[in-house]
Parts: structure tokens; sequence; C-alpha cells
């Protein structure tokens, strides 16, 4: 039986994301905190890791108090539309997030698949590596 200790966590979670944005419509993917730390993610060029990670970390906490303040349970996701394409934050258990991008004529229901399918296996990897 392998330790956790000698497993890679990041690069297996680097792998996860690289393997989401190859086989779906997803562009592009990372693992966050909640706090806005980046962890891992798989974003075309160009694109400033923590800078994202910090405005998707303060989106999630606003709509955290929104569900919060309405009386809706607990936040799940968040859906951003844009007029190029869409953005999903996705909740990981242990105090992480998944933020997916996908073009514009992309099938939310499969990316939905598709990155619920990510969250869980990274909840997974994360629980080992803590």
């Amino acid at each position: 039986m392998t330790s956790s200790a000698s497993i890679n966590i990041p690069e297996l979670l680097k792998e996860l994301l690289r393997d989401l944005s190859n086989n779906s419509p997803i562009l592009g993917a990372a693992i966050l905190s909640q706090e806005g730390l980046p962890l891992e993610s798989h974003f075309h060029r160009g694109l400033e890791e923590a800078t994202i990670a910090a405005m998707v970390a303060g989106i999630y906490s606003t709509g955290e108090q929104t569900v919060r303040e309405l009386r809706q349970g607990n936040l799940r996701n968040i859906i951003i539309e844009g007029d190029m394409g869409t953005t999903i934050v996705l909740s990981i258990p242990g105090g992480y997030l998944l933020c997916v991008t996908a073009p514009e004529n992309a099938k939310l229901g499969l990316i939905f698949n598709d990155a619920k399918r990510v969250a869980r296996e990274a909840s997974r990897l994360i629980q080992r590596y803590e």
C-alpha cells in the first residue's frame, strides 16, 4: 500500500484538471481554497492564477451570504454567463472550490456532469493529502 506522503497530490489534481479540459467542452479549470488561494489550475495562457482564485473566492463568499440571507440552504454552485462563455463554481468538501470555464455554445448539463465528477474525485484526493 502506498502512503499518502509518497502520493504527489498536486500533480494528480493537475492531471485531473488537464483531462477534464481535454475530454469535455470545458476550456479550463482550477481548484482553489475558499479563501482565494490557488491550489492547481489548467487554464489557457495569459490568465493570472492568483487573481482568478481571489475573484472566484470573493464571488463564492458573496453567494454564500446571499443564500444564507434568503434562507435558501447551503450554496452548491454559481453560474456566471458571459457573451463568450460560461463559468461555473462548485463547492468541494473541505473548504475548496472548483472553477470551470466553457464556451458559449457548450451544453450546460454536460459541463455540470463533468465538473461534478471532477469535484468528487478532487475531494477524494484532497482528503487523502490532509
